[in-house]
């Protein structure tokens, strides 16, 4: 609720406002629906009713509060002090309950130094009746106190509260058929119990009798001792008679022989009413031995048979607790909260429940244990790996298989499946697109035929492609051979006009020369010269041969 702090200002002048620093405190209780556990000595209900929702009565003896508590939550005052505190010493199931004395202590001389402490009992009745008059029973919840079963005031009215559905949900494990009231494991098992009691009992006397036999004495031997001797039992103790051997000690027969048989017989009767059997509990070694896993797991899943059953008739009391929860949050939740569900933050708004008008609440039938429970598993993946490999994607989807291999994960002990698999349907909050989105979806194989012309279209356009680039590679090739032939020509050409024109000027510079050398020279008498050029001297020392006159230097 808002508290104002208000500090204390300094006096302002004429005209100007006034503030004040204000300090608001808020304070919001948030309510929650719970499931609490009603003794059997606290609940009653009409003789003949076979349920709790379709019954015409019942009702809580509610005594868990004390007055404080009761005048806190609104009821009279003076009614709820007039009351007298509950100790619980005069009923039979509680005093059962308490193997450490405590309801000595629950006096009500203890409880008058403290009389707000004190445990007051007031009882919920519910019950249908036509209250207001108007022809048509409805469900009332009045709630009463005292051994008058007075009415008590509660905000200044009678509490007398028009309800929905009784506030209850029971469950037994033996049911009864066409009654309320079922049978406990107790009632099954209680009969044997005593019987293997007395047995046992029988079996130990019998022991007794033999460490401690009876004996039979005569008158006549009997001295004014011996009664007192053979009533005191000692080892090696002495007995006074007044003729030697005149005590005839009794033979007890032996009976255990008989007794352990019925016991063993009682034991195989209590499995079979219970389920709870020496295999389950892992005890007995020797149904173990010479026995394949096969029917060890045969015997160990039917003598779980009858566990199974009691347990699946008790889920259906634990159906009606949700139902009653969800009732109780339909019809009192207000506010949006955000819960953690299957390790992800959600936001859940009871209000659209109101409009819901259809829900199923189902109850586990039971898979098995881990090992069981991991095969059906890896059953359902080898599934629909092969749907997938047979081309039916239509039929699992991602999410299919994130659900297998997140079952998998919780099967082998992990409670996070996301620390080994993306969830396909994670959103991100910030942007509310998928943190891990689907991979785009494969091409459709193409036609084989459309694959053949593409190729040979390919083929061609790399063959066309070759012949071009063979094409412009030979033109390039000859316009390089007709660049270097001509450049070769034009050197050629040039060499050759430098050599002709060193020619020309050699001949010119020998011509004039020779000229030069015709003039100058005088060649001996005789001498002729030839067509050569050049000039010849006959030779005297051979006839017919000639000499070639040579000018030097």
């Amino acid at each position: 609720m808002p508290v104002p702090l208000l500090a204390p200002a300094p006096p302002a002048p004429m005209g100007s406002p006034v503030t004040h620093d204000v300090t608001i405190v808020t304070t919001r209780k948030l309510a929650q629906a719970r499931v609490m556990g009603v003794p059997p000595e606290e609940f009653g209900i009409e003789r003949g009713a076979r349920s709790i929702r379709d019954c015409n009565y019942c009702f809580h003896e509610v005594v868990t509060k004390t007055e404080a508590q009761l005048i806190a939550e609104g009821f009279d005052a003076g009614q709820i002090r007039a009351l007298r505190p509950h100790t619980g010493t005069t009923e039979i199931e509680t005093l059962a309950r308490d193997t450490v004395e405590e309801h000595l202590s629950a006096t009500a001389g203890g409880a008058s130094a403290n009389t707000a402490a004190r445990l007051v009992r007031i009882t919920e009745h519910y019950v249908r009746m036509d209250f207001e008059g108007s022809g048509r029973p409805c469900l009332y919840q009045v709630i009463t106190g005292g051994d008058q079963a007075e009415i008590l005031r509660k905000d200044g009215k009678d509490c007398i509260t028009p309800f929905d559905e009784m506030p209850f949900a029971a469950t037994t494990p033996v049911p009864v058929t066409h009654r309320f009231f079922g049978r406990s494991i107790a009632d099954l098992v209680m009969p044997l119990q005593r019987e293997k009691t007395a047995l046992k009992r029988g079996a130990l006397d019998n022991l007794y009798l033999h460490n401690n036999p009876r004996v039979e004495v005569a008158e006549q031997n009997a001295g004014p001792n011996t009664l007192d001797d053979l009533l005191v039992s000692r080892p090696g103790g002495v007995v006074r008679t007044k003729t030697a051997g005149g005590l005839n000690w009794q033979v007890v027969p032996d009976i255990t022989t008989s007794i352990y048989p019925m016991l063993q017989y009682i034991d195989a009767e209590l499995e079979i009413r219970t389920g709870l059997g020496k295999q389950t509990q892992g005890i007995d070694a020797n149904a173990l031995q010479n026995q394949s896993a096969t029917a060890v797991a045969q015997v160990f899943s039917a003598s779980q048979m009858r566990i199974k059953l009691i347990a699946r008739i008790m889920a259906e009391g634990v159906r009606d607790i949700f139902a009653l929860l969800h009732g109780t949050i339909r019809k009192h939740g207000q506010r949006e909260e955000t819960v953690r569900l299957r390790n992800a933050w959600v936001e859940v708004n009871p209000r659209n429940w109101k409009t819901r008008d259809d829900m199923t609440i189902n109850v586990g039938l039971g898979a098995g244990g881990k090992a069981q429970q991991f095969a059906q598993t890896m059953a359902i993946a080898n599934v629909q790996k092969e749907l997938l490999a047979g081309g039916k994607i239509n039929l699992v989807g991602d999410q299919q298989l994130y659900n297998t291999a997140a079952e998998l994960t919780r099967i082998m002990g992990h409670r996070n499946p996301d620390q080994f698999f993306n969830d396909p349907m994670a959103v991100n909050p910030q942007t509310g697109q998928l943190l891990n989105p689907p991979p785009s979806p494969p091409q459709p194989p193409p036609d084989p035929k459309l694959l053949a012309l593409q190729a040979r279209a390919q083929v061609d356009a790399a063959f066309a492609a070759h012949q071009a680039q063979l094409q412009q590679q030979k033109a390039q090739n000859d316009a390089i051979h007709l660049q270097v032939k001509t450049q070769g020509e034009i050197e050629l050409a040039k060499i050759k006009a430098a050599l002709d024109a060193k020619m020309t000027v050699l001949e010119t510079h020998l011509k004039a020369a020779i000229d030069v050398g015709k003039v100058q020279r005088s060649y001996p008498p005789g001498a002729r010269q030839a067509r050569d050029g050049h000039h010849y001297l006959p030779d005297s020392d051979r006839p017919g041969k000639y000499l070639l006159v040579v000018h030097h230097g």
